[in-house]
């Protein structure tokens, strides 16, 4: 009869496991989306485990935890959109912040956004309050603007420093983006701004991803040079982000330890904010940070032609 100590320490170890086995390979369903999202610290948990179970002589936990936690890392695929042997002919830095609407630090994110000494500014949940200051507060260096308010934490607005050749305003499925084409070296070059729906439920997950083929679709049928910029609501390993990106002809530029979201200080668990680009674009650098009151942090992108 097996000891009642190992017994415990067995199920435990099988627990583990069966957890990261679901957790990486479920199918892409609602809930299985949303614990995989969080698969990053879910492994490092995992390797924690291992570790703490190794110091008190739980081998059977120890081990379980290592492999579960080594494949759930395995599952996560972000690779960067850079290119060392390509000469830039031009450049352009893009900084985005998704403020959080409710959130009234309003002139020390503007001075973030300020400090950034972006060529265009990316604004995400822009309620009617907001969309006042950031008008007041970037229109001396930023005098091209386009801004759509909402009251439901999905209004959006672009400011550049760039004129706009064209901007407008395209709906997909009751969320706001924003279109602008703008001259970069003497190229057009396509910019889009967007905010797709937070899958809290069902049906806003099918929502968002309704959102992502549409956009994908519609940015296929142009050839034009292409960056898309915003707060997806979706990770690099999710399959709605994957098929975005064949979809649309994009490329992600999210490093491996880039994490946006929940803003905890300096740190963050996910990233959910993102830079994508097109054929002929490429990311220099790219950087996440700090927004005061807010509960995503920023991304400074450096792009090259």
């Amino acid at each position: 009869m097996m000891d009642p100590k190992k017994f415990r320490e067995l199920c435990v170890s099988m627990l583990i496991l069966a957890s990261a086995l679901i957790i990486a390979f479920a199918p892409d369903a609602y809930l299985p989306m949303l614990l995989r999202a969080f698969i990053v610290p879910a492994s490092v948990g995992a390797f924690v485990v291992a570790l703490l179970s190794v110091i008190r002589r739980k081998w059977w936990v120890a081990q379980s935890a290592l492999l579960g936690g080594a494949i759930m890392l395995m599952q996560v695929q972000m690779p960067p959109a850079r290119d060392a042997g390509t000469s830039a002919s031009s450049g352009l830095r893009i900084f985005h912040m998704n403020v959080l609407q409710p959130n009234t630090a309003f002139q020390e994110a503007i001075a973030q956004a300020l400090a950034s000494d972006a060529d265009l500014i990316s604004v995400q949940e822009v309620g009617p309050e907001w969309a006042v200051e950031l008008e007041q507060g970037l229109k001396g260096r930023y005098p091209y603007a386009h801004i759509e308010p909402r009251t439901n934490c999905y209004g959006i607005a672009l400011f550049s420093r760039v004129p706009f050749a064209e901007a407008c305003t395209i709906t997909m499925d009751g969320a706001p983006f924003i279109e602008a084409l703008v001259d970069v070296g003497g190229r057009p070059v396509r910019l889009l701004a967007v905010h797709a729906t937070s899958p809290i439920s069902y049906g806003h997950f099918r929502r968002r991803n309704a959102q992502l083929e549409r956009l994908g679709e519609y940015l296929a049928q142009g050839d034009t040079a292409t960056i898309v910029v915003g707060d997806l609501n979706t990770v690099p390993w999710d399959r709605a982000y994957q098929c975005f990106c064949v979809r649309a002809g994009l490329r992600s530029t999210t490093p491996a330890l880039q994490r946006t979201w929940p803003s905890i200080g300096p740190f963050a668990l996910i990233p959910l904010d993102h830079v994508l680009v097109s054929a002929g674009v490429w990311s220099s650098a790219l950087s996440t940070v700090d927004i005061p009151g807010s509960d995503h942090r920023g991304l400074v992108a450096d792009l090259s032609f």
